[in-house]
């Protein structure tokens, strides 16, 4: 477990040297909030419906998989549907960006990457996500952001804040002194919460359900049940990983410390594993290349939301379509 997580989940006293910080950066946090909602500060507002998949903690919360079982589930239902990011840690030859299935990884960011092989649907990346979705708009009925809750530069529609039910919300303190980049009272906000694991009252339960073990290059593999792996996950919460591994019926006992969006070449990780299997998430795969590397593999999963969610959120996205006359 890193410093923060002690701090942040095991409320370690020494959150209070980080106080002075937290205090200023709640105030940042404010002021930022009073200057777009008093139109000091421009943001942009598309023509068509807008909805932030987002969350108020930093690290994994499930968002990726939220983002892309919206997208198909939107898709299934008729809707044309694109997604902008970002594009945290990629480096695009030119913005916006918009995503391939043959894009590096460098250039795409790995979570962009992973929503396109995933959903087939257009993705943009942009730090300027207002500029992304402006790239977008006349070609589309709706558009997903993958994270930015509080990038006030992009009006929103609709806002979804996905929450780990394990770890709610560490503390309950602003960072640095805790996990939060928004006050808790923020989800009060929101028009949906999306809770991955022991949903509270008001809140919509997410269930990430494991796939099956493919190697990298998307075949299908045969790890039987009890056999040993070495874990490699650059994922904000690896710990998820872990139990998700041990859901299957793998034993993780050995792991490869990645950071978020971080990377580990292959020799290197197959070092740290000696002769066990590496099995890594999908966020990781697409770094790879996608290629069959001997004793890699990947284990995938899906996000699982109640149907009601679903027709709930259709109906406010076509209530905002006849408001504006998009047929």
């Amino acid at each position: 477990m890193s410093f923060h997580d002690k701090i942040w989940f095991q409320d370690s006293p020494l959150k209070w040297l980080f106080w002075p910080f937290s205090v200023i950066f709640g105030l940042i946090v404010r002021l930022r909030r009073f200057l777009y909602a008093r139109k000091i500060l421009s943001s942009y507002r598309s023509r068509i419906p807008v909805v932030v998949v987002g969350n108020i903690m930093v690290g994994g919360n499930g968002k990726t998989p939220v983002v892309i079982a919206l997208a198909e589930e939107l898709s299934a239902r008729g809707f044309r549907t694109g997604v902008v990011s970002r594009g945290y840690g990629a480096h695009p030859p030119m913005l916006p960006y918009e995503v391939t299935p043959d894009s590096p990884a460098a250039e795409a960011g790995d979570e962009p990457l992973l929503i396109k092989l995933k959903t087939g649907v257009r993705m943009v990346t942009d730090p300027r996500r207002s500029r992304a979705v402006q790239y977008l708009e006349n070609d589309l009925d709706v558009i997903l952001t993958d994270d930015g809750l509080q990038h006030y530069a992009l009006e929103r529609d609709i806002e979804i804040a996905v929450i780990d039910g394990k770890r709610r919300f560490g503390n309950g303190r602003l960072l640095p002194m805790g996990p939060l980049r928004e006050p808790v009272s923020r989800l009060g906000k929101v028009n949906y919460i999306l809770n991955n694991g022991g949903a509270m009252p008001g809140e919509y339960p997410v269930r990430l359900v494991p796939g099956r073990v493919c190697r990298l290059n998307g075949d299908p593999a045969d790890l039987p049940a009890g056999t040993e792996v070495c874990a490699l996950s650059g994922i904000g919460d690896p710990e998820r990983f872990i139990r998700t591994l041990k859901e299957t019926g793998l034993c993780p006992v050995r792991r490869i410390a990645v950071p978020d969006h971080g990377f580990v070449p292959a020799d290197e990780a197959r070092r740290e594993a000696g002769d066990l299997p590496v099995v890594m998430t999908e966020k990781d795969m697409v770094k790879y290349g996608r290629k069959d590397l001997p004793g890699f593999y990947c284990l995938g999963i899906r996000a699982e939301i109640a149907p009601e969610f679903y027709d709930r959120l259709v109906s406010d996205i076509r209530h905002i379509q006849n408001e504006r006359g998009i047929s």
